[in-house]
């Protein structure tokens, strides 16, 4: 029986725990080997969000982020870029983001790694196999991020 890194609470903040993998939880971001492993649903799209608490133009696209999560089209993972875990666990409690967040600076580097960014916000809509469909430099809307996938 393997070991993933799933949730630990609060439940929008994923991080290094480890648990079983029969206990339910169907989400792992960052698998034994250090990969990238997103466990899907329903959703027919993976949104990485880039973001940082001092980015004014996060703060304006956090709503229609939180919308794109309660939908089942969406999966949606934040990052935190350039910030302390600590500023980043302030502002998941002041938003209220119901999404998935990564915080340690190594996790969130490791999957930087994997694509083309520049700045934040950014967000990539990437498709069920992580395949990147479309970059977005500064803030984001539900309508923007929908014209293209829905």
């Amino acid at each position: 029986m393997s070991a993933v890194y799933v949730n630990y609470k609060p439940e929008n903040i994923v991080e290094d725990v480890s648990i079983n993998v029969n206990n339910g939880i169907n989400l792992s971001v960052i698998n034994e080997n250090n990969e990238v492993d997103i466990k899907l649903e329903n959703e027919e799209y993976i949104i990485l969000n880039l973001w940082a608490s001092w980015c004014t133009p996060c703060i304006e696209e956090v709503e229609h982020l939180k919308e794109l999560s309660d939908s089942n089209l969406y999966y949606v993972l934040g990052l935190l870029v350039d910030d302390s875990e600590n500023n980043g666990k302030e502002f998941i409690n002041e938003y209220e983001l119901n999404y998935q967040n990564i915080l340690k600076q190594e996790n969130v580097e490791m999957i930087l790694t994997k694509f083309s960014w520049n700045g934040i916000p950014t967000t990539l809509l990437l498709d069920k196999n992580y395949k990147v469909l479309k970059s977005y430099s500064g803030p984001i809307t539900y309508d923007l991020i929908s014209a293209y996938s829905g």
